[in-house]
């Protein structure tokens, strides 16, 4: 009799706690993670213990590193960026049993967990095994579909009917990682065009950048060497006004005369030419240092006024 109400009671009891809903399904993610049979927080609850130990742990890993692999490195803001977040619930029975207690059951705990608040890309995946029933509650701006989610579990029917789970949940999460990228790349190429486009544009204006101080810069500085040469010149012209070559012709100072036997030319000439001859030879020198001097005198004029 005692071991027949033991039974009973063990059966009640597992019975009652097969029967899951929103309500009292624990939160990994939270601090009931032991409930779900995980050491630390996590993204997966198997409070049943359908999953083997490794395998609950390898899905965790893996439902983690979906975020991860879901970034997107474009984008205008943080939410743009982020990628999608993942939990999962296995559980053998839920309350109800039907499709749309499941239904119901992941929508609740999606709003409940409250995974992702603020970008609104989070998916909650609840799994009945007893009841062979399963829903994707997913968030506004997660990329892939009700339909696509619902293809992905009938491909895997064969996995679940032989009590391969982690196979095919390991599989679907695959599944719906390619197609979560594919999606974003399709979203990302009007933006990497228009990014293209963008840096088209900024291109052709730093080449005008550059290309400014050759058409702009340079001719002003071959302009103003131009002006500055003239000046200078005209200013050595006047001073060569001021001070005339011929001081006999343009009444200038006389030059001072020479002391007698002044010059390395006085010996000689006296021992050549002595008493008159110097006077002679004196005049000969000083009609050649006048031509001299006229022919510089022309050569400057004709410089300065360009003739």
């Amino acid at each position: 009799m005692r071991w027949l109400i033991v039974i009973l009671l063990a059966l009640s009891f597992e019975a009652e706690a097969a029967e899951w809903d929103a309500e009292n399904f624990p939160n990994p993610t939270a601090g009931e993670f032991q409930k779900c049979n995980m050491r630390t927080t996590a993204n997966i609850c198997d409070p049943d213990g359908v999953l083997s130990e490794q395998s609950r742990y390898r899905l965790d890993n893996d439902l983690k590193q979906f975020e991860i692999r879901t970034r997107q490195f474009i984008g205008s803001s943080l939410c743009d960026e982020k990628g999608v977040t993942v939990a999962m619930a296995v559980a053998r029975n839920v309350k109800g049993g039907s499709k749309g207690a499941v239904e119901m059951m992941a929508k609740d705990m999606l709003r409940k967990w409250n995974l992702d608040p603020e970008c609104k890309k989070a998916i909650v995946i609840v799994v009945s095994t007893g009841d062979m029933k399963f829903w994707v509650a997913r968030e506004t701006r997660v990329p892939v579909s009700t339909d696509e989610f619902t293809q992905f579990f009938i491909k895997e029917m064969a996995h679940f009917q032989q009590g391969r789970y982690q196979q095919a949940l390991t599989n679907i999460l695959q599944a719906i990682l390619e197609k979560t990228l594919s999606k974003q790349r399709s979203l990302l190429q009007p933006i990497l065009k228009g990014a293209a486009k963008r840096g088209f544009k900024i291109k052709w204006i730093t080449g005008w950048i550059w290309i400014l101080p050759i058409i702009i810069i340079i001719p002003i500085l071959c302009c103003c060497c131009c002006i500055y040469c003239c000046c200078c010149r005209m200013i050595s012209c006047n001073d060569r006004e001021k001070v005339p070559t011929n001081p006999q012709e343009e009444g200038g100072d006389q030059r001072p005369p020479q002391p007698p036997n002044a010059g390395g030319h006085g010996m000689l000439l006296k021992m050549i030419y002595p008493g008159g001859g110097r006077v002679a030879v004196g005049s000969l020198i000083s009609r050649f240092l006048s031509n001299r001097d006229d022919v510089g005198e022309n050569y400057q004029r004709k410089e300065c006024y360009g003739l």
